[in-house]
């Protein structure tokens, strides 16, 4: 653990922090660059070439690069500060594969962003660097994931620490903190994590992982100090609160400094913590997101070093969210599920002061600990009498006295952590058996069919039930044809799946009686009509002559399919008409055209392109696009190649399912 970063001095950092591991596995080569001067860690490595290139287009675009130079690959990432690039890193690496499409490892990410601020603070002809040099503000990064704190010297002057005795834990801090601020900050830190994990969708405005706090820190002589901290949340690629950054300066602030308006204060901060951990699990479906609100929110607003939240599975408690567990603690595992097991039979939280005194408590599983150094457990028990649900241990370094306050305020979370779990329970087993439903009414497999290649994709939903009635089938048909369908049901739910498979059978039906595409399109139509459903859904149906690629189909309210050749993409034209089961009278035309032996069609449900704040067609030719770029100059197109590329994607806007099939004529 490094003690202290000296932000006036990033060598150093460097230094400090590759000597106890921060770095990836590889060799510690270290490259800063500021301007167009390198300066090279340790000094007798030089920068070559490739690396020194590499770390000049990093400083203008902005984006990290891996490069393959004289001593072997390097990751090049750029030193950012306020969203302005003022240098860059590189680190060297024993293979490409430790730094997986040029993503930044964590402990190099961390490095980097105190390295930033360090070059920002050296710049002494920096306006804003100078005004904190006046105001004698301090810099600090907190990376959650690992409740690692780092301060420059600055910063623990502002908080009467000794820079060679910090020990860079959050809870540190935390015990640093005033008491009757306390509960203040833990409602603050958890008003502002909120906020960063919020969309910007659902109503923030500007950047809400911005924050501004005023609190009061006790130096060891006893006196109180007002501090201000200005800073930002940033999230990782999934979203997920990930660290802290920001300045803390000493300023006077219009604090009360003790009696009842300190305690009504505490007591407001308390109850405010409450109602913003109650709003993040009232927006908690599965069990997962209930595990993500308590590990992502509520561990570093309390201050807790890590916490365990475990559900009751046939007479077993199964662990169903954990933040890191350092590894000197790593034996505790086995007594937490133990105590954990024991709380969950419990009407009543458990508060285990001192874990040292284990002996004192009567409760099992605590006899495994061992000799460690002190530490305080509060184990939620979640259920009731007659039913245990699961429990949650909250975990926090040293001894602890839990007052009235704090226990009553425990309490209160164990009932609504609770209720929340239960309800997300009962959502993922109905989401598995949705799940299992919607499996057994898709295809397991599709047919082989002379001259004809197919390749098939289905992709859950990213949110709510995540299931639905999208669906795709390939039909011989008597005539050495074959018949393509896609299809897509409203809804997300069980019922949508179910009317997906009463489309299949009904189409299948259909099928083997020849007709052509869109009077078999107008006999579904009907039959879904009658089914009274109150259910619609879009659906393309064509029948493919592998022979002579002749092509006809039809269309009910579904996406036009997609010629893809290797220098060229357009729609297939296809007549249409409403979606199956609004108008038991509609029509859908017939329509003709030839599928060239290079031609890939691509059918697919909307689930694909669609997002909350595109308009469709723009979402169909910003995809088009992508793939015209993709297939450029590959020649052939293969079919799972092209598959894998649509579907396999980051795409964290999507929120729909969705089902694709590409289709080729062979020889």
């Amino acid at each position: 653990m490094t003690r202290v970063l000296r932000a006036r001095d990033p060598l150093e950092m460097f230094g400090a922090l590759t000597a106890e591991g921060g770095l990836p596995a590889g060799r510690t080569r270290l490259l800063v660059t500021r301007g167009t001067a390198l300066v090279t860690v340790p000094c007798d490595v030089p920068a070559d070439d490739a690396l020194a290139s590499a770390a000049v287009e990093v400083l203008r675009t902005g984006t990290p690069r891996l490069v393959d130079g004289a001593d072997g690959p390097s990751l090049v990432v750029p030193l950012t500060v306020e969203d302005q690039v003022c240098g860059a890193l590189a680190a060297g690496l024993e293979h490409p594969g430790a730094a997986p499409g040029g993503a930044v490892p964590e402990g190099l990410a961390l490095l980097a962003e105190a390295c930033a601020l360090g070059l920002w603070n050296a710049a002494r002809t920096d306006p804003v660097a100078a005004a904190l040099e006046a105001a004698a503000a301090g810099v600090f990064a907190w990376d959650f994931s690992a409740d690692n704190v780092f301060w420059d010297e600055r910063t623990c002057a502002v908080y009467g620490v000794d820079p060679q005795a910090f020990d860079g834990r959050g809870d540190t801090f935390f015990a640093l903190l005033h008491p009757e601020d306390v509960p203040v900050l833990q409602a603050a830190i958890a008003q502002v994590t909120e906020a960063a994990i919020t969309p910007v969708a659902a109503g923030a405005t500007g950047d809400p992982g911005r924050y501004r706090l005023q609190y009061r820190v006790v130096h060891p002589d006893d006196s109180v100090h007002h501090v201000t901290e200005c800073g930002r949340v940033l999230l990782d690629d999934q979203g997920r609160p990930a660290r802290a950054l920001g300045v803390v300066y000493e300023a006077g602030a219009d604090l009360p400094a003790n009696g009842r308006a300190a305690g009504t204060r505490a007591e407001r901060s308390r109850n405010s913590l409450l109602f913003t951990l109650t709003r993040a699990l009232s927006k908690a479906v599965t069990v997962e997101d209930v595990a993500r609100v308590m590990t992502d929110l509520a561990r570093p607003a309390l201050g807790a070093e890590n916490l365990l939240l475990g559900i009751v599975e046939s007479g077993h408690m199964e662990i169903v969210g954990e933040s890191r567990i350092a590894p000197a603690l790593q034996h505790l595992r086995v007594p937490a599920e133990e105590v954990m097991a024991f709380a969950a039979t419990q009407e009543e939280p458990l508060f285990i002061e001192d874990l040292a005194r284990h002996s004192e408590y009567g409760v099992p599983g605590l006899a495994l600990v061992g000799e460690l150094p002190s530490r305080s457990w509060v184990v939620l028990s979640l259920g009731s009498a007659d039913h245990a649900t699961g429990a949650c241990l909250i975990s926090f370094a040293g001894p602890r006295l839990f007052d009235a306050a704090e226990r009553t305020f425990f309490t209160a979370v164990a009932v609504i952590l609770t209720q929340t779990l239960e309800r997300a329970r009962l959502f993922d087993t109905q989401h598995q058996l949705a799940t299992d439903l919607q499996q057994a009414m898709l295809p397991r497999r599709l047919p082989v069919l002379p001259s004809l290649s197919a390749q098939y994709r289905y992709l859950p939903g990213t949110r709510g039930m995540r299931v639905g009635g999208d669906w795709y089938d390939v039909l011989p048909l008597d005539d050495g044809t074959a018949a393509l369908v896609i299809g897509d049901v409203q809804g997300h739910d069980a019922h949508a799946s179910a009317v997906m498979g009463q489309l299949r059978v009904a189409l299948r039906a259909c099928a083997e009686s020849g007709l052509a595409p869109g009077a078999l399109l107008g006999k579904v139509n009907r039959v879904l009509c009658d089914l009274d459903t109150d259910r619609f859904a879009t659906c393309a149906y064509l029948v493919l002559s592998p022979g002579d690629g002749v092509l006809t189909g039809a269309r009910a309210g579904h996406p036009l399919p997609l010629r893809v050749r290797p220098e060229s993409i357009g729609e297939v034209e296809l007549a249409g008409g409403p979606p199956l089961g609004v108008d038991p009278g509609a029509r859908y035309p017939t329509t003709r055209s030839v599928l060239d032996p290079r031609d890939t069609l691509l059918l697919f449900t909307d689930g694909l392109v669609e997002r909350r704040d595109t308009d469709i067609d723009v979402g169909v030719r910003t995809m088009m696009d992508g793939i015209l770029d993709w297939s450029r100059g590959a020649g052939d197109i293969d079919l799972t190649a092209l598959t894998d590329f649509l579907t396999l994607r980051d795409d964290p806007g999507r929120i729909d399912d969705v089902a694709l099939l590409a289709v080729r004529r062979t020889a």
